[in-house]
């Protein structure tokens, strides 16, 4: 895997240095790389979920990573590179945090917001719960969450644990919106968010007489650059809110070497499974858009977007529902701090989807699995 994505890296570099003239792949990057290890000591860390629940602190020097099967939190120290220590958590008893995980956020520095399903918890950088409550209850009772409706990324407005904004999905209704909670007035107010419902278009449940199983789409909420950014993965459109105003703003950007978002009509329920995959495959073939992170040294922000590549001469694996995707095509927009474009371009290519990344110390950070340790291949882009 290191090999792969080293050489893929590689010829991007090739590519982008061999012409200065603007091809079918966009304007040229400059990109110089470099690969880091993480120490871990005596410990090893949990990569089974690609850090997809691991969390940034807003310094970006440490990086937690929650570990599901010993239900801790990993300290990693991105400065030094190398892990700190382990944050145990209980699943029950007067400190427990429930035992069906759901998501982690950052409270602050030092603080997580730890959700399971029907709790949420504030919990310190002992493990320790230093409160609990439901941010569902709270919004249903205050009549804006309807039956159905499910709180996704709720993010800590502060560092109080006091407020917050997130985003309400239905999956029976196809209707999604955006909230702002306040729990020192027990008041929620929500915000209609048509670009986040379009994403409902490319959902597909399965019924076929003996199962019943739905796959969703990519929906995301981040705190990047002191805002809170939410989106899907189906069209550029950001939502996003500056804690001061209290207001969220509807972002949409021009590109020419990008469609604006996926195309197409397809059935909201299918009758068989090869009937699922095949759909699934050609939605994933489409464009795909992934939340901005922002390089604070050089004042932009970087949106990956890719597309899937599928063999279907390629089996299924055992004990697998979809075909594993063959490749995948991979783009990198530029944006400024306002949101508008700087350069585009086809960036890389992989064996699969763009793993967890953000950016650090003015380079783009992309989580690696090199033979179960965490490492990262950081990539200095200029233009």
């Amino acid at each position: 895997m290191k090999n792969a994505l080293i050489l893929a890296l590689f010829l991007v570099l090739v590519s982008c240095q061999s012409s200065g003239n603007e091809s079918e792949s966009g304007q040229e990057f400059d990109v110089q790389l470099d690969t880091v290890m993480i120490h871990p000591g005596e410990e090893i860390l949990f990569l089974n979920w690609g850090l997809g629940q691991a969390k940034l602190t807003p310094d970006k020097k440490y990086l937690y990573n929650f570990n599901y099967q010993e239900y801790s939190i990993e300290k990693i120290d991105l400065d030094e590179l190398k892990f700190v220590r382990k944050i145990s958590l209980d699943k029950e008893g007067p400190n427990g945090v429930g035992a069906n995980f759901r998501n982690l956020e950052m409270i602050g520095e030092d603080r997580f917001l730890f959700c399971s399903y029907g709790q949420d918890n504030i919990v310190n950088d002992q493990g320790k719960k230093v409160e609990q409550f439901d941010l569902g209850k709270l919004a249903e009772s205050s009549g804006e969450l309807e039956e159905g409706d499910y709180i996704q990324v709720p993010l800590s407005i502060g560092n109080e644990g006091q407020h917050f904004a997130g985003m309400v999905t239905n999956w029976e209704k196809k209707t999604a919106k955006l909230v702002l909670i306040d729990r020192e007035t027990n008041q929620v107010t929500s915000f209609p968010a048509p670009e986040i419902e379009k994403a409902a278009k490319f959902e597909i449940m399965l019924n076929d007489g003996e199962m019943r199983m739905g796959l969703g789409t990519y929906r995301f909420g981040k705190a990047e650059n002191g805002r809170m950014i939410f989106g899907t993965g189906v069209g550029h459109e950001l939502y996003v809110l500056e804690p001061d105003t209290g207001e969220f703003q509807l972002v949409r950007y021009a590109s020419e070497f990008l469609p604006p978002g996926k195309s197409g009509e397809y059935p909201a329920e299918v009758s068989s499974q090869a009937e699922m995959r095949n759909v699934h495959q050609k939605i994933q073939s489409d464009i795909n858009f992934m939340g901005p992170v922002w390089d604070e040294q050089k004042g932009v922000f970087y949106r990956i977007s890719f597309r899937m590549i599928y063999d279907d001469t390629q089996p299924i694996p055992e004990g697998r529902f979809m075909r594993e995707p063959s490749g995948s095509h991979v783009y990198l927009t530029v944006l400024d701090e306002q949101f508008n474009p700087i350069r585009e371009g086809k960036l890389l290519a992989m064996a699969t989807y763009p793993p967890f990344h953000f950016a650090k110390d003015g380079k783009l950070w992309f989580f690696e699995n090199i033979e179960d340790e965490m490492g990262f291949v950081r990539m200095d882009i200029s233009w």
